[in-house]
């Protein structure tokens, strides 16, 4: 649940202010938002509103001006991360509004002023609405449950949790080989018979067939046991020592809506949970593959069958391990996502699906070709990462502001591109 802290000065007349504040509350109540009282002096600042304000993203309503030092005040007490600001034409609001995120700014918390002529009118509507839509976003981000199941501990660890201000758990590949060793003959049996229905099996070697679907029954039950939401797999030392990959699991994980990353990766990780964040799920990791003018060959080998179509089981690409998936992509545009080593940038590309499926050989087995209206052969110098998210759908305002709120810098591919064309 999201709080809308109203601000205002008693200089300009408690009926007004109210008023005002009437007008829009039932609006954020019916989207499950608390409103606190008017705040419009000092003595009001008690330790129940300095609580309510250590939301994961508090929604200061600025009803009318001088009230730039009390909602300072507020947001220095309650030690926020991040915070939106609702400002209007009238009573001075806009200029409280705006020295208030000034003063944010030098100290290094995100916020963002939406601005609204008239609070009642319908252009403020959709204003109000794109905050709830942050508000639940960044609330869901806040109190997700992270497990990374590896037998090694990483240094992106701390600075993943810098970003999300959560808590990772690590897991032993011990402790998943124990629930391994625990799933059920008939659990198999029934998850195996629905999947004969969706997937081309062709070639496919029965016990393997059963370990890869242990695999997933065994991670889902990790979820399940401690209540995780979502998990990063270090999967290369684990089929090295089971010769067996997790890339079905992985599949099939993502489907049930549970954000798994391959290969530990916890940037791809935050781009997953973002974007599910923002209700477009499910979403793929893929390697930059290739890239030729403005097309670029994306490929990898754990995409969600929920997101694809025609899929068949196929041994994994370096390993020739059971098994992986290769799959087509539906047609679309979708936005392309990358973050950096240090968690501090995220850069997106808007890209149109050209071709999918098993188009080449001696690459991870599904592919896809994707276009953009830049020149991509700039794309390997200016990468974020090996590692990449597509995403359906042009989704780069919803993750731009998302991005901003979670303290990342985010840039565009497209204007990094036109840049360098234009030196």
């Amino acid at each position: 649940m999201g709080v809308v802290i109203p601000l205002a000065s008693r200089i300009h007349g408690p009926d007004y202010y109210r008023s005002l504040l009437r007008s829009v509350e039932d609006f954020f109540r019916n989207h499950n938002i608390r409103v606190l009282d008017v705040l419009d002096s000092d003595e009001l600042v008690t330790s129940d509103v300095v609580d309510a304000v250590r939301d994961p993203l508090p929604i200061l309503l600025i009803l009318t001006g001088g009230t730039s030092r009390l909602a300072w005040r507020l947001l220095s007490l309650s030690n926020v991360r991040r915070a939106v600001i609702i400002a209007h034409s009238r009573h001075n609001s806009l200029p409280s509004a705006i020295s208030v995120k000034s003063r944010a700014d030098v100290e290094g918390i995100p916020t963002r002023i939406y601005f609204c002529r008239d609070v009642v009118s319908s252009d403020c509507s959709s204003h109000l609405n794109e905050v709830v839509e942050l508000s639940n976003s960044v609330t869901q981000l806040s109190s997700i449950r992270v497990a990374v199941v590896s037998n090694a501990v990483d240094e992106s660890y701390n600075l993943f949790e810098g970003v999300l201000g959560i808590k990772t758990s690590s897991v032993s590949y011990e402790e998943l080989e124990k629930l391994f060793s625990e799933v059920g003959v008939e659990e198999v049996g029934l998850i195996g018979s629905k999947l004969k229905m969706k997937l081309d099996l062709v070639g496919v070697e029965e016990e393997s067939f059963k370990d890869a679907l242990k695999v997933y029954l065994a991670l889902k039950r990790l979820v399940e046991l401690n209540n995780f939401n979502a998990l990063a797999l270090d999967c290369f030392p684990f089929l090295i020592k089971y010769r067996i990959t997790p890339c079905l699991a992985v599949s099939l994980l993502n489907d049930d809506g549970i954000p798994v990353a391959c290969e530990g990766d916890l940037r791809s990780l935050l781009s997953m949970l973002i974007a599910k964040a923002v209700g477009s799920w499910p979403v793929w990791i893929a390697n930059i593959s290739s890239v030729e003018g403005n097309r670029m060959v994306l490929a990898h080998c754990t995409v969600a069958t929920k997101l694809a179509r025609q899929c068949r089981l196929i041994t994994h690409f370096e390993s020739n391990y059971p098994y992986s998936l290769s799959c087509s992509l539906p047609s679309n545009t979708y936005t392309l996502v990358g973050i950096d080593r240090e968690f501090t940038t995220m850069a997106t590309l808007t890209v149109r699906l050209v071709d999918s499926g098993s188009l080449f050989d001696r690459m991870c087995r599904t592919q896809a070709v994707v276009e953009s209206d830049v020149d991509l052969s700039y794309f390997p110098n200016i990468a974020l990462s090996n590692h990449h998210v597509l995403i359906p759908g042009n989704l780069n305002l919803r993750l731009k502001d998302i991005g901003y709120m979670l303290g990342l810098e985010v840039i565009t591919y497209e204007s990094v591109i036109k840049y360098l064309m234009e030196g």
